[in-house]
């Protein structure tokens, strides 16, 4: 279909109401005059955005790609601490009669994820499970504990290389192993359900003074070494307790008493942007999010004429410099519809079912300015054609929000950069003018 298109007067008296409603002081708007059918299109980004910052209550752990290990302090977010509960259990429950035990040791598999500065020496212990690790009604959370033994059972202190080496090697107490190993030799353990009821689990723990949290994977095993003799040698062997991962959890906890989120203690407080220096936060594990509120987008339902949004995209950007290779942001962000208790409705979609990802886009010129993208068609379509329009808003969470620490410093509606505030921005067709 041809078109011209063309900058009309009447075009801007049409969105005058519009714009008042959305308490803004200036706009740009282009119209679009379809010859046949006298449609006109309006660009406008100066609708009303409010971002703030809330907090979970507490977020459900599905099983997890990796567990995490170790902590760090933030001048930003401040202490963050992962600490994993692990339930041990083993399939094939046989030792040769003529194995005699030698140590034990805790393997612990590297994955590719680690987070803040793992150059300084990292501490950890590891502590008998006491209870049954057991999901508390059908889930784990974050805040989920068990009680353990305040003994240690071993400790380590080493300088990860997550890249250069494969595994992380705990030696345990060895009266521990030893009597895990006699119980399986002598038949005094012959089930998954009798090794449970005496070995419960582990908790990894890491020293308040540590610097990183370090991803670990689901093959890590409890390993127990063991000795046959030959007539004419020593065969060397071990034995090998995998980790049941359908109940092995992160438990993840944060110390925001020194930040600006210790006025976050309900799920339904908020901080706004304004009152955090023009930012907003998201850290994954322990449930900070960033909220956003476009309230007055109903309004434009009021204009005299018949019309539907074409395209919508919200544009959220990182403060400047604050990610960095120790603190590095992902290519996408999640995005959810939430109510107004700040619970989660749905995961944000488009028209074809497909979900919606905050994209990252770089600057060509400046990799230093960053921005999210987030396409709103669907979600203000919804919120026009609501009843409840002003109790649907969006939640932006990171990517891996169970299984890591990553977090995101975001700018504000209000943000001294202009060029970084966030901003909605859409196309809208207006046509059977009246």
């Amino acid at each position: 279909m041809n078109s011209i298109f063309f900058r009309t007067l009447l075009g801007a008296c049409c969105f005058m109401m519009l714009l008042q409603a959305c308490d803004s002081d200036t706009t740009s708007v282009i119209g679009e005059d379809w010859i046949d059918n006298g449609t006109k299109v309006f660009y406008i980004d100066t609708f009303t955005v409010n971002t703030s910052t809330y907090k979970f209550d507490s977020i459900i752990v599905t099983t997890p790609s990796r567990y995490l290990i170790g902590g760090y302090t933030d001048p930003t977010f401040g202490h963050v601490k992962t600490t994993p509960y692990i339930q041990l259990n083993s399939s094939s429950l046989y030792i040769d009669s003529d194995a005699v035990y030698d140590s034990v040791a805790l393997l612990l598999d590297y994955t590719d994820y680690y987070y803040n500065d793992t150059i300084p020496t990292q501490k950890f212990n590891v502590y008998e499970v006491l209870e049954t690790i057991t999901p508390d009604e059908d889930y784990f959370y974050n805040t989920t504990t068990f009680k353990t033994d305040p003994t240690s059972i071993g400790s380590v202190q080493f300088s990860p290389t997550p890249i250069r080496e494969d595994s992380i090697h705990f030696t345990l107490n060895s009266d521990y192993g030893k009597q895990i190993f006699e119980d399986i030799q002598d038949n005094e353990i012959n089930s998954s359900t009798e090794f449970l009821d005496k070995y419960k689990g582990i908790m990894i723990e890491a020293d308040d003074a540590n610097t990183a949290v370090i991803g670990i994977g689901t093959t890590s095993k409890l390993r127990l070494y063991y000795s046959i003799a030959n007539e004419d040698d020593t065969e060397e062997g071990y034995y090998d307790i995998a980790i049941d991962t359908d109940n092995s959890f992160n438990n993840m906890t944060s110390d925001y008493r020194t930040t600006v989120f210790n006025t976050l203690q309900e799920q339904t407080d908020e901080l706004p942007s304004p009152l955090a220096d023009n930012l907003n936060f998201i850290q994954a594990g322990s449930g900070l999010a960033t909220k956003i509120d476009i309230p007055f987008i109903e309004r434009i339902n009021t204009l005299n004429g018949s019309g539907s949004i074409m395209d919508a995209n919200l544009k959220i950007s990182l403060k400047k410099n604050s990610s960095t290779d120790n603190l590095s942001t992902r290519d996408s962000l999640n995005v959810y519809i939430i109510d107004q208790k700040s619970e989660i409705v749905t995961t944000l979609t488009d028209y074809t079912g497909s979900i919606v990802y905050g994209r990252k886009l770089t600057d060509e010129f400046d990799s230093n300015y960053t921005t999210y993208v987030i396409s709103l068609k669907y979600f203000l379509d919804l919120k026009l054609n609501a009843t409840n329009a002003s109790n649907l808003f969006l939640g932006i969470t990171s990517q891996g929000f169970t299984d890591s620490v990553d977090r995101y410093i975001l700018e504000g509606e209000d943000s001294e950069e202009n060029n970084l505030k966030t901003f909605l921005e859409l196309n809208y067709a207006l046509y059977n003018e009246y």
